[in-house]
């Protein structure tokens, strides 16, 4: 019975002796770390300060490395420390609750955040999603995030991952739609039943075509090509005047019987475009008056009606008479 006894007290022993051991310790490395980070090295006072809090998880301490981490830039980082820090005073009923709330408030708006967003429809069974090698647990709400690039690295369950780069800025909020594949449609079975289609719907008989309509018509297009043609001669003319002023202007002083070698070809040259001009706009007269009579001539289907033939007593009943339409 002695046995348990001796070794229960050697237990407590070392428990005694271990709690100020670890106090030490956590006092020498936050001693340390403030140090630092007076001297402005917050790479080297922060994990100081991290490693201090893991021996000792005292709410001072945390309240240094949310100090220091702001400090440094690491706003987000800072932002957690807080809040942990607060958490841990609401429960504890400590009087530095509402400081603690103080420093949170005015860190907040500074935060940078970062949504991250799926496409509507998209497949994302088994979506992993890390932010710097953080995995994000939630992607609906905004990721709290330091200042500067980050890596988002996601894919689908063990298959292969896409990493984007973003960068976002003191205060900031940015946006990243993850490309994602929508889901593949169900294949379709093998064997479908065939239903016939239905029948067409009998067409209604169309009108009769009244005489004279297809000739009207080519009276028309007659008509209109030759207003294309009348508008292709005038572009023509227009341009063989200005290059003949043009010519004159250059090489004739502006006189027509002062013409140099160049002079003479440029103004024989602008004289037979003119002609050919008139030539294809007598032309484009021509389809229009031709267009215009067939229009007219074209027969009308208000006097189209059936030819008669009669006879009838002639005036005075001398004998008889023989008339008809045509």
């Amino acid at each position: 019975m002695k046995h348990p006894v001796v070794s229960l007290a050697a237990v407590l022993v070392v428990a005694t002796l271990a709690t100020p051991a670890r106090a030490n310790k956590a006092d020498e490395l936050f001693r340390q770390g403030k140090r630092l980070m007076a001297e402005k090295k917050f790479a080297e006072a922060c994990p100081k300060l991290d490693a201090s809090f893991k021996v000792d998880p005292e709410i001072g301490t945390e309240l240094n490395i949310g100090r220091c981490y702001e400090e440094w830039g690491k706003l987000a980082t800072a932002y957690r420390a807080y809040t942990d820090a607060h958490q841990r005073a609401a429960d504890a009923k400590d009087p530095r609750t509402p400081k603690i709330q103080a420093l949170i408030a005015k860190l907040d708006p500074n935060v940078p955040r970062l949504v991250v967003r799926i496409p509507e429809g998209a497949d994302h069974a088994g979506l992993r999603v890390t932010i710097d090698g953080v995995a994000v647990a939630d992607l609906s709400a905004p990721q709290l995030v330091d200042p500067g690039p980050k890596t988002i690295e996601y894919g689908l369950g063990s298959g292969p991952r896409t990493s984007r780069l973003v960068r976002i800025e003191r205060g900031a909020t940015a946006e990243i739609t993850l490309e994602l594949a929508k889901p593949k449609a169900a294949p379709l079975p093998d064997k479908l039943a065939v239903t016939a289609p239905p029948p067409p719907a009998a067409k209604p008989a169309s009108a009769p075509t009244s005489p004279g309509h297809g000739q009207r018509v080519a009276g028309v297009v007659i008509a209109g090509a030759g207003v294309v043609t009348v508008g292709v001669s005038t572009y023509l003319a227009l341009a063989a005047r200005s290059n003949y002023d043009a010519a004159l202007e250059a090489n004739c002083m502006g006189m027509t019987n002062a013409c140099n070698l160049q002079g003479l070809t440029d103004t024989h040259a602008a004289r037979s475009e003119a002609n050919t001009a008139t030539i294809i706009g007598g032309v484009g007269l021509a389809a229009i008056a031709a267009g215009i009579v067939v229009y007219v001539i074209s027969p009308d289907p208000a006097a189209m009606t059936e030819h008669a033939l009669y006879l009838a007593p002639a005036a005075g009943g001398t004998g008889l008479a023989f008339g008809g339409r045509f």
